[in-house]
C-alpha cells in the first residue's frame, strides 16, 4: 500500500467516458489508501480477465468501508440459496462481516474486492470471464451484413437439423460451431462489400460499417439459434403422416406449415412471461451459453502468437485442420467400417451368448462394463455435451445411469409387466407376440375399436422404457418442489415484478441493483410485455382456426389448457435451465393430463404434446436463453426481438419443405435397418409409443390396469424432493454440532478416519442436486451406457483433468476442438447421405456386419413366446 493521500479524478479513470450518463460512473472521492496497490498482476487477471483492470482498480480504490460492508451484507443474504455461487467467496464474505480483527490481514483489500465483484462485476468466474462490466453502445450491431449471415446460416441450420432429426444419433450445427463459420464470412464481407448505405431517422445503415465486431458476431449467432428450434412440430407431423405409424392422409403441406408457424410464434409469445424469471435475475446465469460467448470473444479479439505446451497453432487454423480431418475420418465409422461406431467388441467373443449381449451390448443390451464403446464422435457426444457441460453434472448423471441399469435388470429378469419377452431397452411399443405394435389393427377413424383391441393386443413396453417413463413422472414433483422450495425468494420477487410490469409498466431492469449488466442494459429500449402478448394471442387465434379446419378431432379449448399448465409449471423448469444448463419439457405431465381428459384420441394427444411440452416451455426457454446471451453482450432487446421474428417466419418455410422431402423421399424411413440410420429411434418411435400409451388407451387404463406402478412415481418424486429439502435445509444447522460431539467422544484415530471419509461424503450430499440424479435415470431407451461411457471419459479428460493440469491449452483450444469435430461430422454426414445413402449403396464386409451379426443385433427377449403364440392375459380379457 502507498500510505499517501490521493485524489482520484474521473478523468484519470480508464474505461469511463466523462460525457456518458452511464450509471456506473464513479464519483471523485478523497481516499487515504490505494487498496489496489495490494492486488498483484495475477490476481487482477482473475478479477478483470477482459482488460478492464483499471476500471476495477478505480472502483476498489474509491470505495469506502461502510459502502463495502453494506454491499457484502446484502449479497450474503441475497445469494444464500444460490447453487452456483462460489463457496469460497461465500465463506470469505461471512468472515469479512465479522470485522477486521477476526478476519486478519488484507481485510480492507478483500472487503473492497468482494464488494466490487458483487456490485460492479460478477461473483461468478465464468460470467466474469466472458461478460465485460462496461459497454460501448456505438459499436455496430444490427447491421445488414449481420442479418444476411444470421438468416442465411439459419436457413442452412434449419435444413440440417430438420433433415437429420429422424437419424439416430442426429446431426446438427450447434451454436458453438456456427460461430466458427460466421466469423470468416463476416471477415469476407468486410473485405468485399462497399461502404454503401442510406440514412433512416438520422441513422446511417451501411453495407460495410467497418471491421466485423464482437456484437455483430453475437447478434448473428443469436439470429441463427432460432434455426435449431424449428423441429418442435416435426415429431407430431412424422407420427401422423408416416405409414409406419398412423398414416393420416389429411397431413398436407398447408397443415404442416400452419402447425409449424403457430407453434413457433406461440412459444415466442410465451417467452415474454418467462424472461422475468430466467433473464433478469442475476442468479439465472445460464452456464451453457458461457462457452459460446467465450468462443465469440476468442474469435473477434486479436490473437497473439503463443507457445502453449509446444502448441503454437492459431485457433482458426486448428479448427479448419481438425474439421478437415474429421470430415475424412467420419467416412470410416459412418460408412466404410461401421463397427467403429457400434464398437460392441465384447459381444464378438461369443456372439450367440444372450447374457453377454444383454449386459455389455450396444444394440440389444445395456452397454455395462464396456470401457470402449465407440470411435464415432457423434455417438460419443450424443448423451452429454462432453466438452462443455460441467464435469460434476456429467458425473452425477452417469453414476445415476449406472445404478438405474441394475434396476432395469431387476425389472427384466423378474419379468415384471411381461418385459422378459421383449428387448430389454427399446423405445418401441410391442404386441403380445413380440412384434412391433401395429396401431392400424385397433383403430377405426382415429378411435380405438374395443373389439379389434381385444382380438389383437395391448401395447407392451421394454424394461428400459418403463424405467424412463417412471423417472419422467418422478421428475416433475422433484423439480417443482425442489426449485420452488429452494429458490422461493427469487421466484416470489419475479412473480411480483411480472405483475407490476403488466399493472404499472415497471421496467425489467428497475430495482435490479445487484447486477451490473442489468444496469448497463437499462440504456436500451425494452421490448414491452404487450408485444409478446400480441404474438401469443395471434398464435392462439391461428391454432383455433387450425383445429377447426383440419379433422384432428381436437377441442378448441385444449390450447388454453396447455397455456394454463405452462404458466404454473414452466417457471421453475425455466429457472432450472438457467441455473444448471439442463433443458427439459413438460412432456410426461402433459401426457397424463391429456390421457385423463381426452382418452382414445391420439391426435389430441399429439397436439397437446407439441404445444404443451415443446412449444411453450421448450421454445420459450430457448428464446430467453438467447435473450440472456444478448444481456451479457449488451445487445438491444428490441434488436434481438426483430431478428427472432423475421427468422422464425423464414425458417418455418424451410423446415416444412425439408420435412416434406424427408417424409416422401427417404427410403425405409423409420425402419430398424435404414442404411443411413434414419430409424426414428429418438423422435418418431418414442412419441408414437407415448401416443399409444396415453393418447389411445388413456391415463386411467395405463395407471390403474396396465402399469399401476407409474402413479406411485409421482409420490416417490415428492418424497425425494422433501427429503433433499429437509436434509439440505437443516443439515448445515445440526450436523456441525454432531461432528463436534463425535470429536470429543471418539478416539483421535477413529475421528480422523471419519473426518477423512464419512464427513466429507455427508457434506457433499448437502450440495447434491436430486434433479441431476433423476435425469440420469431418464436417459434410457433408446440410449444406453454405450452412448454415455465415451461422453463420461471425454468429460473427465477435457472438463476435469485438462483445466487442472493444462489450463492454458484448455482455454484456447477446448471449445474450438468440440466445434471442429462436430462440424466435420455434420458436413461429412450430409455428403455421405446424398452420395451413398439416398439411393443406398451397401458395403458388406466383416467390419460392417460384425456389430449386428450376433444376439446384440437382434430384437428379442430372454423368454420364449409361449406355445399359444402370445404372452400376457388371454385375448378378450385385456385391461
Amino acid at each position: 500500500m502507498s500510505g499517501t493521500m490521493e485524489i482520484i479524478d474521473d478523468d484519470g479513470i480508464d474505461g469511463i467516458n466523462s460525457n456518458d450518463s452511464d450509471p456506473e460512473k464513479i464519483q471523485p472521492r478523497v481516499i487515504e489508501e490505494r487498496w489496489g496497490d495490494q492486488i498483484s498482476h495475477e490476481m487482477l487477471e482473475v478479477l478483470a480477465p477482459n482488460g478492464e483492470g483499471e476500471h476495477i482498480l478505480s472502483i476498489i480504490n474509491n470505495m469506502t468501508e461502510e459502502e463495502a460492508v453494506a454491499i457484502i451484507a446484502e449479497s450474503v443474504k441475497f445469494h444464500a440459496d444460490d447453487w452456483n455461487f462460489p463457496s469460497d467467496m461465500r465463506d470469505r464474505m461471512k468472515r469479512l462481516l465479522e470485522g477486521p480483527k477476526l478476519y486478519g490481514d488484507f481485510y480492507d483489500r478483500d472487503l473492497r474486492i468482494d464488494a466490487t465483484m458483487m456490485r460492479y462485476s460478477s461473483p461468478y468466474p465464468g460470467v466474469r470471464a466472458v461478460a465485460e462490466p462496461l459497454d460501448n453502445s456505438d459499436v455496430p450491431v444490427e447491421t445488414i451484413r449481420a442479418y444476411f449471415l444470421g438468416i442465411g446460416w439459419a436457413v442452412i441450420g434449419t435444413f440440417m437439423s430438420t433433415f437429420f432429426n429422424s437419424r439416430f444419433p442426429s446431426i446438427s450445427l450447434s451454436g458453438t460451431m456456427i460461430q466458427i463459420l460466421l466469423f470468416p464470412c463476416g471477415k469476407f464481407l468486410t473485405w468485399v462489400l462497399p461502404d454503401w448505405g442510406l440514412t433512416v431517422a438520422g441513422t446511417r445503415h451501411s453495407l460495410n460499417p467497418g471491421p466485423w465486431t464482437f456484437k455483430e458476431q453475437m447478434f448473428a449467432t443469436i439470429t441463427y439459434n432460432i434455426a435449431i428450434y424449428t423441429t418442435n412440430s416435426y415429431g407430431m407431423i412424422l407420427v401422423q403422416k408416416s405409414p409406419v405409424f398412423y398414416g393420416e392422409s389429411f397431413v398436407t403441406f398447408g397443415y404442416q406449415l400452419m402447425l409449424t408457424l403457430f407453434v413457433q410464434l406461440m412459444g415466442m409469445g410465451f417467452a415474454g412471461y418467462l424472461r422475468r424469471f430466467s433473464v433478469y435475475p442475476v442468479k439465472a446465469l445460464w452456464p451453457t451459453i458461457l462457452p459460446l460467448i467465450a468462443m465469440n470473444r476468442a474469435l473477434t479479439k486479436p490473437e497473439p502468437k503463443q507457445n502453449i505446451y509446444g502448441w503454437t497453432i492459431s485457433r482458426y487454423k486448428f479448427f479448419y485442420i481438425t474439421t478437415l480431418c474429421m470430415f475424412f475420418y467420419y467416412w470410416f465409422p459412418g460408412y466404410l467400417f461401421t463397427a467403429l461406431a457400434t464398437f460392441n467388441w465384447m459381444t464378438w467373443i461369443a456372439p450367440q451368448n444372450f447374457t453377454l449381449a444383454l449386459i455389455t451390448g450396444s444394440g440389444l443390451g445395456l452397454g455395462l462394463f464396456n470401457p470402449i464403446t465407440t470411435f464415432d464422435w457423434n455417438v460419443a457426444t450424443s448423451s452429454y455435451a462432453a466438452l462443455a457441460q460441467p464435469f460434476f453434472a456429467t458425473c452425477t448423471m452417469y453414476i445415476s445411469s449406472i445404478l438405474s441399469a441394475f434396476i432395469i435388470l431387476g425389472i427384466y429378469y423378474s419379468n415384471m409387466y411381461n418385459t422378459g419377452y421383449l428387448p430389454i431397452n427399446s423405445s418401441a411399443a410391442f404386441a403380445n407376440d413380440g412384434t412391433s405394435f401395429n396401431v392400424q389393427k385397433i383403430v377405426v377413424n382415429n378411435r380405438l375399436d374395443e373389439k379389434l383391441y381385444q382380438n389383437y393386443s395391448p401395447p407392451f413396453y421394454s424394461a428400459g422404457y418403463i424405467l424412463t417413463v417412471g423417472a419422467n413422472f418422478a421428475f416433475y414433483p422433484v423439480y417443482f418442489l425442489y426449485i420452488m422450495g429452494n429458490q422461493w425468494s427469487t421466484m416470489k420477487h419475479a412473480f411480483i415484478d411480472f405483475y407490476k410490469g403488466l399493472r404499472y409498466g415497471k421496467g425489467n431492469y428497475e430495482g435490479n441493483t445487484m447486477d451490473v449488466h442489468s444496469r448497463l442494459m437499462a440504456k436500451y429500449k425494452e421490448v414491452p410485455d404487450w408485444w409478446f402478448l400480441l404474438i401469443l394471442f395471434g398464435a392462439i387465434i391461428v391454432s383455433v382456426i387450425f383445429l377447426k379446419i383440419f379433422p384432428t378431432d381436437t377441442p378448441v379449448w385444449l390450447p388454453f389448457l396447455m397455456i394454463a399448465i405452462n404458466i404454473v409449471f414452466a417457471v421453475p423448469l425455466s429457472f432450472l435451465s438457467a441455473t444448471t444448463g439442463t433443458n427439459l419439457g413438460l412432456g410426461a405431465l402433459v401426457q397424463v393430463i391429456t390421457g385423463f381428459i381426452l382418452p382414445n384420441n391420439p391426435n389430441a394427444f399429439l397436439f397437446a404434446q407439441t404445444l404443451g411440452s415443446w412449444a411453450l416451455a421448450g421454445y420459450g426457454d430457448n428464446y430467453v436463453q438467447d435473450q440472456k446471451m444478448a444481456h451479457y453482450c449488451k445487445i438491444s432487446p428490441r434488436a434481438v426481438f426483430r431478428s427472432q421474428i423475421g427468422t422464425i417466419i423464414i425458417t418455418c418455410f424451410v423446415a416444412v419443405g425439408t420435412q416434406d422431402f424427408v417424409l416422401t423421399s427417404v427410403k425405409g424411413l423409420c425402419t430398424p435397418n435404414q442404411p443411413s440410420r434414419f430409424t426414428c429411434a429418438n423422435d418418431g418411435f418414442p412419441l408414437y409409443a407415448s401416443s399409444l400409451m396415453w393418447g389411445l388407451l388413456g391415463s386411467d387404463r395405463m395407471f390403474n390396469s396396465l402399469y399401476p406402478l407409474f402413479k406411485w412415481c409421482f409420490l416417490m418424486g415428492t418424497a425425494i424432493a422433501i427429503l433433499f429439502l429437509v436434509c439440505q435445509g437443516y443439515g448445515p444447522i445440526y450436523l456441525p454440532p454432531i461432528r463436534e460431539k463425535l470429536r470429543v467422544k471418539l478416539r483421535p484415530r477413529t475421528f480422523e478416519i471419519l473426518d477423512s471419509t464419512l464427513f466429507p461424503f455427508v457434506a457433499s450430499l448437502l450440495w447434491l442436486n436430486p434433479i441431476l440424479i433423476i435425469q440420469g435415470i431418464q436417459h434410457w431407451s433408446p440410449s444406453n451406457l454405450s452412448y454415455k461411457t465415451p461422453g463420461m471419459i471425454l468429460s473427465f479428460i477435457f472438463m476435469y483433468w485438462m483445466p487442472r493440469h493444462r489450463l492454458a491449452w484448455w482455454e484456447k483450444y477446448n471449445y474450438v476442438l468440440s466445434a471442429a469435430l462436430t462440424a466435420g461430422v455434420a458436413v461429412s454426414g450430409l455428403i455421405m447421405f446424398f452420395a451413398v445413402g439416398y439411393n443406398p449403396k451397401s458395403l458388406k464386409w466383416w467390419g460392417n456386419t460384425v456389430s449386428s451379426a450376433g444376439i446384440d443385433g437382434s430384437s428379442k427377449g430372454i423368454l420364449p413366446i409361449p406355445a399359444r403364440g402370445y404372452f400376457g392375459p388371454p385375448k378378450g380379457s385385456f385391461p
